[in-house]
């Protein structure tokens, strides 16, 4: 059974990403016979992913996959490929946008369950780091056949997989009601803070010369509502109902945004952060429905300039990506009869080349994973 190995040259970009690495390997392809195949349902994405449902990933491979937080639209996973793991043969039944905040192990040894199908994560979409910062960068990628990736290196592969089960796409300008009645509850009563005003705290950091009580969870969570939150992420789902105006605030940390819908909250398509549409006129926040445009509080300040955006897979609309870097108090509004929806991954803690020293210590249950799998070797499943 041959195997392909993946050995990155010095120096590779920062845009590098594995999603880039899993489109560009060789294709060496072993004999399928080679493969102990599994069976059973095929209810995953039927017609898109022709696998079993026990190929999914946190299901084959939950040693690697572990979910942080799904409904019946989107699954948030968290992979982490400590070293030395020889994972197990898996497959991603659903399109996905990567993130990542550190970088791509050198040596990374995968296998294919069948090397000649279209779907070994061909034609992803890549987004560089937002200006003047080396992470995050995001990638997308369409369902993926079964595979198994060993990591031989000293440190883990890392980084989040926002899968999305269902694309919501022009379908949720007539579908929302009932696929997000949530949107429909009540809006809780929320004044806008002044960001200057000292009593709501000190600044939060020298990029971002604002309290910690502006930040979009806290002070507009009628738009930015929190579906995970650790020491390290927080994972915003980001709504605009029809017609509405969210709150002033802003965004401490970078972000990268995954997006399966093409309005965006100023009304229009998705913008190109590195060539961005010209802004409407700003308006006062507070001024009510249908306002449209995206005031901010310093016009010239730091507004999130810089980010890069990443394509949908090839053959596919969504998923899109892109990156942002911290964003000063903003209050942006649509005017749209159906709403804006996206998600957004901000990164508490950029790991960058920290991880190689420092996973132990930010990752314990990573650590722990590659001591009890050191004592006791998970049998490959193939």
């Amino acid at each position: 059974m041959k195997k392909t190995t993946v050995r990155w040259a010095a120096g590779v970009g920062l845009i590098a990403t594995f999603a880039l690495w899993v489109t560009a390997r060789a294709q060496t392809a072993p004999s399928k016979a080679s493969y102990k195949r599994l069976s059973g349902p095929q209810t995953k994405n039927p017609g898109a992913w022709p696998y079993p449902d026990a190929y999914d990933s946190v299901v084959a491979a939950g040693e690697i996959h572990h979910v942080r937080y799904e409904d019946e639209h989107i699954r948030l996973v968290e992979v982490a490929y400590f070293p030395g793991v020889h994972g197990n043969m898996h497959g991603h039944p659903w399109p996905s946008v990567f993130a990542y905040d550190s970088p791509v192990p050198k040596n990374l040894v995968d296998v294919q369950l069948d090397p000649s199908s279209p779907l070994n994560g061909q034609g992803g979409g890549h987004a560089p780091p937002p200006q003047g910062i080396e992470y995050p960068t995001c990638s997308t990628m369409g369902p993926q056949a079964p595979h198994a990736l060993a990591n031989n290196d000293t440190f883990p592969l890392h980084f989040y997989r926002i899968e999305f089960k269902r694309i919501d796409g022009d379908g949720l300008k007539t579908n929302w009601k009932t696929w997000y009645p949530w949107m429909l509850l009540p809006l809780k009563p929320i004044s806008n803070l002044d960001p200057n005003d000292p009593k709501f705290g000190p600044p939060v950091s020298k990029e971002y010369p604002y309290p910690a009580a502006t930040e979009s969870y806290k002070a507009a969570p009628n738009n930015h509502q929190v579906r995970y939150q650790d020491d390290h992420v927080v994972f915003l789902e980001v709504t605009f109902r029809p017609g509405e105006r969210e709150n002033l605030h802003g965004h401490a940390n970078s972000s990268v945004f995954a997006r399966d819908v093409g309005a965006n909250p100023v009304n229009g398509p998705t913008p190109n952060p590195a060539n961005p549409p010209p802004q409407p006129a700003n308006h006062e926040p507070g001024i009510g429905k249908g306002a449209g445009g995206d005031y901010k509080l310093v016009p010239d300040g730091v507004n999130g300039q810089g980010g890069g955006s990443g394509a949908a897979p090839a053959g596919m609309n969504w998923p899109t990506c892109a990156t942002m870097g911290p964003q000063w108090p903003h209050a942006a509004s649509t005017t749209n009869d159906y709403p804006a929806h996206f998600y957004r991954l901000q990164f508490k803690r950029i790991d960058g080349d920290g991880i190689k020293t420092h996973w132990r210590e930010w990752y314990p249950w990573i650590s722990k994973l590659a001591d009890d799998y050191k004592a006791h070797p998970t049998p490959p499943n193939y």
